[in-house]
Formats: structure tokens, sequence, C-alpha cells
């Protein structure tokens, strides 16, 4: 694989031409140089051509059309489809933007990667963009994160959350979920495990030698919607925003040891996927259009393509926070950026381009 990269000075950030995966992902913050996102211990080892490439190099953060298992495309077997696993060109590189066009269309469009960057943010924005093409899709971006000390979790408002209709693992052998599934809860800080005790998921790691996945329902009414994840101890918080009217579901991959075949072999350990998607849980393409009873009930798991141009927008970041810093309890918009608050009401300042997801809903209209 080879990167294209750009940098300002408080981010580097690159995208490979196989996957499209950000590589690397460098941030700056209080002066210190950090890497927070997950790249696979198998990256350098060789694999079964049966392996498909998004899990042979999976790292950091990759788009996935369709997100899941691709079971409904004649022509895209591979999971997470083609825009995680085929060739990237490049369209144009400059200071602070790299435009690539897929190799490979997605459902008859043509399908565009904009990664870009704003000198003084410790901001990379991400627009993935459909032209053409015609029908139902799930889609999402597949961001890792590296739990090196515990991190502490919170959503903007969501309407709903749980867990898919069955384990991600079931087989004793092979690997190890631990929730009760499905289950429905209304407080992340109590959810059912197997067994019927209860357990507070705004905290990871919580659980060791397992893999489980869940999903939040973002509430669409909000402007932007949000996910983070606090570092006390590295001392920054990592933020995503997204519009909730075109990625409605945060998926969390709870990824700790728990897939016991390769090439995860019980190594994949303290990972956390924050995977804002339009989609019905990790479930493929299949499962996300046909009727499910999040969009029975008004809740789009899929993008539809008509033919013109569709955006898809997402931002993430990190800032600095003091020692005392704790949970985030809300985001707010301020004229250059957000304020990220706590639990405590501690603010924490940080400067983002706002418009970039505001904007994503008119162009789609």
């Amino acid at each position: 694989m080879k990167s294209w990269i750009i940098r300002n000075n408080k981010v580097k950030v690159g995208v490979t031409d196989r996957c499209g995966f950000l590589e690397p992902v460098v941030f700056t913050i209080n002066g210190r140089e950090i890497s927070p996102l997950s790249i696979a211990p198998w990256d350098n080892e060789k694999h079964d051509s049966s392996i498909p490439p998004m899990l042979r190099w999976l790292r950091n953060d990759f788009f996935c059309a369709p997100f899941g298992d691709s079971d409904f495309l004649q022509d895209e077997p591979r999971p997470h489809g083609a825009s995680a696993n085929d060739v990237w060109s490049l369209l144009n590189l400059t200071n602070g933007k790299i435009e690539l066009e897929l190799s490979k269309k997605i459902m008859g469009a043509k399908v565009k990667k904009i990664i870009s960057i704003i000198e003084d943010q410790s901001v990379i924005y991400e627009d993935h963009i459909f032209e053409g093409g015609k029908g139902k899709i799930p889609v999402g971006h597949h961001l890792m994160l590296k739990a090196e000390e515990l991190l502490l979790l919170g959503f903007s408002k969501w309407i709903y959350g749980g867990t898919p209709p069955s384990p991600i693992e079931s087989n004793d052998e092979s690997g190890r979920s631990l929730l009760m599934y499905p289950q429905k809860f209304d407080n992340l800080g109590e959810v059912k495990l197997s067994n019927g005790e209860i357990i507070d998921l705004t905290v990871f790691p919580s659980m060791t030698n397992h893999e489980d996945l869940l999903m939040l329902v973002s509430d669409v009414t909000q402007p932007f919607a949000w996910s983070t994840a606090v570092s006390k101890n590295a001392g920054w918080v990592f933020f995503a925003l997204k519009p909730p009217g075109v990625l409605r579901n945060t998926v969390l991959w709870f990824s700790n040891g728990g897939r016991f075949y390769p090439p995860f072999s019980g190594r994949h350990r303290n990972v956390i996927g924050i995977e804002e998607t339009a989609s019905f849980f990790h479930l493929g393409h299949k499962a996300s259009i046909d009727k499910n009873f999040l969009n029975e009930n008004g809740i789009k798991t899929f993008i539809e393509l008509n033919g013109g141009t569709f955006h898809v927008r997402y931002l993430f970041g990190f800032a600095h926070i003091p020692n005392s810093f704790s949970k985030v309890q809300s985001i707010e918009a301020t004229d250059d950026g957000i304020n990220i608050i706590d639990a405590n009401g501690k603010e924490v300042f940080t400067k983002v381009n706002l418009n970039f997801i505001l904007e994503n809903i008119k162009e789609n209209r």
C-alpha cells in the first residue's frame, strides 16, 4: 500500500490506495504527538487469500459501502464492500486536501473520497460522494480507537439502544460474546449480560476476552450528532460529529480478544469501533434494505441513490483536556468551533468548521 499525506500544525493524515484507509493518523495535542487509532497486530503477516484486503490490513478508519456483509450485490461479495477493499486512485492533492476516486462503481455510482484538514485545527474532515447510481445501500465509517487507558464514552441524544437479534460470536470454540442478544436498553450504563448481570458500557474496556456489538439511534431533530471518548490519563478527548439525517446510527464494536480464529486469534484487544452508519446494526446490505423493526418505525437503515449526487459527510478530531475532565455531557456550537462540556460543567473549546456537517442535509435534498 502507498499513502498520500497532508499535514498542518496539528494533524498529519494520509489515505492508502488499497482500501482507502486513513494512514497515517497523527494528532499533536498539547505539544505531544498521539496516534490513538487502532492498527491490527497482524498487519505485516502473510494471510490466506480468503481473507479480504480490508481485514488483512485492518486499521484506523475506512468507509464502508455497503456497511457489513455484502450479500445483495452480485458483483461484490466482500464484507464492507468495494470502498473498503478495492483500489482508490488519486485525482488531486493539495496542501490541505486529498481527492480520490474508487476504481469500481457501486450500484452504478462513481464514488469519490475527499479528506481535508484546516490550518490550526485538530480535525479530519471526510466527504464521500456518490455520483449517479440507483438503489438502497447501507453505508458507514469504521473508525477504531485503541484503548491504551480506560476510555469514558459519551453520546448525543439517542432514541433507541439495543443489541442485534443474535450474538456476533455464538460458538465458544471460535469466539465469545457476553451481552444479552437481543435486548433494548435506555441507559448505556445499565446493559444486560447474557447471565442476567448488569454492566456499565460507558467505560471501555469493561470486560475481557469477548466480542460484542450494539447500536444507538441518534435523535434526528439535532442539528448534528456526536460521539466522544475521554482518556483522562492521556489527556485527550476524541470527538466525532455527523449529520443525523444521513448517518443516523452509531454502531459500537467492543473487540477485546474474543475472536479465536485467524487472523484475530485472540490478539485484537482493547479496540472499540465507534462506527457512524446508516445501517441495521452490522448485518449487511440485505438486512438493512429489507423490512426490519427500525425502518418499519421510520428509522432509515440505508441511504438511497437516485441518479444524482449524494454526500456522506463526517468529521473527527482530538482536543486536550485537563486531568479533572470527566465524561462528555454535551457539545455546543460556537461561532468558530465547539465547546465540549463534561458531566461537571467543565468546558473545552476546539476549532471546528461545523458548516461542513450542517450543509450535508441541504446537499442531499
